[in-house]
C-alpha cells in the first residue's frame, strides 16, 4: 500500500496557525498530525507559502520576524514537502533581516542558490538590501 499524499491550500495552514475557527483548526491539526506520523505526505507549493505570508502580514498584521519564525519552523515539519526548501529558508532569513517583501527575498534567494544570478528590477530600494547581481533598469 502506497503512502497517501496531497497538496495543501493556504486556508489549511492559516486555520492551523491562527486557531480562529475550532472546527477548521481541528481538521488542519489532524492533517498535520497524520503527516508527522508518516501516514500522509503534505506538499506545499512555494506560491501557496507566499500567499500565507502575504495574508499573515497584510490581513492579520503579523510582523516579518513573526512570520519568518512561524513559517520557517513549519516548513521543517516532518511529513511536509516543500520544493526548493533551501530557497524558502534563505528567503525567510532575508525577509525578516532586511525588511523586504517576501516575494523579493524569494526571487533573490532563487537567483543566488539556483541561478541565473542576474535580476533585473526597478525596485532599487528593496533589492539593494539583498544578495545577488541586481541590475536596476
Amino acid at each position: 500500500m502506497s503512502k497517501k499524499s496531497a497538496w495543501l491550500d493556504a486556508n489549511i495552514i492559516l486555520r492551523f496557525l491562527l486557531k480562529d475557527h475550532p472546527k477548521y483548526f481541528e481538521a488542519a491539526f489532524h492533517l498535520f498530525s497524520e503527516a508527522e506520523k508518516g501516514k500522509i505526505i503534505l506538499y506545499l507549493h512555494p506560491l501557496i507559502l507566499a500567499e500565507v505570508v502575504l495574508t499573515l502580514q497584510g490581513y492579520y498584521g503579523y510582523s516579518k520576524s513573526e512570520i519568518a519564525g512561524i513559517l520557517g519552523s513549519m516548513i521543517e515539519s516532518e511529513g511536509l514537502f516543500l520544493e526548493d526548501i533551501e530557497v524558502a529558508r534563505k528567503a525567510f532569513k532575508e525577509y525578516a533581516k532586511n525588511n523586504v517583501d517576501y516575494i523579493d527575498a524569494y526571487l533573490a534567494a532563487c537567483a543566488v542558490l539556483k541561478g541565473p544570478e542576474v535580476i533585473y528590477t526597478m525596485d532599487k530600494k528593496h533589492f539593494s538590501r539583498l544578495e545577488g547581481d541586481i541590475r536596476v533598469v
